[in-house]
């Protein structure tokens, strides 16, 4: 029976333990950023269509908005 126990078994277990605990951290953030992105996208101006605005604005009444920009 070959023994287990060297020390690069050691390390291999332990790079394996890191990677696990790296791409956890990874999922961790994706939910974090997709959850910001979430909340940033109800804040932009026209994120709610249909219903929720008592008025949908045309693409002529958008691109008109555009006319009035400062240069």
């Amino acid at each position: 029976m070959p023994n287990r126990n060297t020390p690069l078994d050691q390390m291999a277990h332990m790079a394996g333990e890191l990677t696990e605990v790296a791409m956890v951290g990874q999922a961790a953030c994706l939910r974090l950023l997709a959850a910001e992105m979430q909340a940033l996208a109800h804040l932009m101006p026209g994120a709610l269509v249909g219903a929720d605005l008592p008025h949908s604005q045309t693409d002529a009444e958008i691109e008109s908005d555009f006319d009035n920009m400062p240069v």
